[in-house]
């Protein structure tokens, strides 16, 4: 009976288990019928005093797997009192939640509080106001039937606006400029061409001067010194055009080969999906909502356009080995896999996370790995930084 609520690629009996015996089940199975979502993990919510005020939080961990078992104690787990405050004036307790999925993206976390209300948290400030950021997040009620009336009057939907479908596209422009060939990324190509193009006219005054006056004053020849040097400054800016004209070509070939893409969150499992390039202003599925395309004052001095990277075709396995597609990717994932090694190496803020994923100070970064045409981009949601909501990607070139 429970199984039909929960991911089949993210079954467990445990989670079986503890979804069967949670308060928050009455909802979970109408949120389920009503907008297809599935359960995909369960957590354990922080709440804790701090000011005289009750907070909310969630916990990040190494894995997440051990939550679904219904006997897990956080009180007792080593890894969740790394994440409380040393101070003996902080009063901690937890709850259980469950990440709530529409084609394998997190679109809700539920919950029951210790009012015995209903909770159900979205990805974006559901609510025009309330106490906190955590409470316009959330909605609550003591019914079920409530929360599923405030969300009708919302018109919340899966997936269906720009706030909740934000994890499914890439910012092709910070993709493009972060492109690196023989360790030269575009944007710095663009800036070397820039700089080249701007020194024609800024040094060398008294050269100008005579190339002006040659041309509409004295009509006197260029001397020898100032056409040899505007001779090697035009080459010099030749050379560095068509490196980035080199460069949008060889991007251009990575886009036409498309992409798989997977994907992290702050839960359980892999999110996996499909990646194309889509053109102009993009119209979100299954709602009236658009995403506008702006293009890149860089790329236009050049005549180039690129689109938007757009991901679709998604779902969530607990394992990669669960894809029928694995074994075409283990090569890149191998030789990644190295790469990654060599790269915690060389710092010491440098980690590696669930395997193929970069873990640094700052969580902002999109990088490209070279040699192996891998991009990473990290898809963040607004909230508490632990939330399951924000995806990590990781694009890889589709096997032919």
């Amino acid at each position: 009976m429970y199984e039909r609520y929960i991911d089949n690629n993210m079954h467990t009996p445990e989670l079986e288990q503890s979804l069967s015996q949670s308060k928050v089940f009455p909802m979970v199975k109408d949120l389920c019928y009503k907008y297809d979502l599935r359960v995909s993990q369960r957590l354990m919510l922080k709440k804790y005093k701090y000011d005289s005020q009750w907070h909310r939080d969630y916990v990040e961990l190494e894995n997440y797997d051990r939550l679904n078992d219904v006997n897990f104690n956080p009180t007792q787990d080593e890894e969740f009192k790394k994440h409380e405050s040393s101070d003996s004036g902080i009063t901690f307790s937890y709850d259980e939640a469950f990440v709530l999925d529409h084609q394998g993206i997190p679109q809700a976390v539920v919950y029951v509080d210790d009012s015995n209300n209903f909770c159900f948290q979205a990805n974006y400030h559901i609510k025009d106001r309330g106490k906190d950021q955590w409470d316009r997040y959330t909605i609550s009620s003591n019914k079920v039937s409530q929360v599923l009336k405030t969300l009708r009057r919302k018109k919340w939907q899966p997936l269906s606006n720009r706030d909740n479908y934000q994890a499914m596209k890439i910012n092709t422009a910070d993709m493009l400029r972060e492109y690196k060939v023989e360790g030269v990324s575009v944007s710095k190509a663009i800036s070397e061409h820039g700089s080249a193009v701007e020194d024609l006219t800024y040094d060398n005054r008294d050269k100008i001067a005579e190339v002006l006056n040659s041309l509409y004053g004295s009509k006197n020849s260029i001397s020898h010194a100032t056409s040899e040097h505007y001779t090697k400054r035009f080459e010099s800016c030749k050379k560095l055009n068509d490196r980035v004209y080199s460069m949008f070509k060889e991007l251009e070939t990575e886009l036409a080969n498309k992409f798989i893409a997977i994907g992290i969150t702050k839960s359980g499992g892999w999110i996996v999906g499909e990646v194309y390039e889509h053109q102009g202003d993009y119209k979100i599925p299954n709602s009236e909502q658009v995403v506008y395309y702006s293009e890149n004052r860089d790329f236009e001095k050049y005549d180039k356009k690129f689109g938007q990277l757009i991901i679709h075709k998604t779902h969530r396995v607990r394992h990669l080995e669960q894809l029928d597609f694995f074994d075409s990717l283990k090569p890149t994932l191998t030789m990644l896999k190295v790469h990654l090694q060599d790269w915690e190496n060389k710092e010491d803020n440098h980690k590696i996370n669930r395997e193929y994923f970069k873990v640094r100070y700052d969580s902002h970064y999109k990088d490209w790995v070279e040699d192996l045409g891998c991009y990473y981009s990290p898809n963040n949601i607004y909230g508490s930084k632990h939330n399951p909501f924000g995806i990590n990607w990781l694009l890889m070139a589709k096997p032919q």
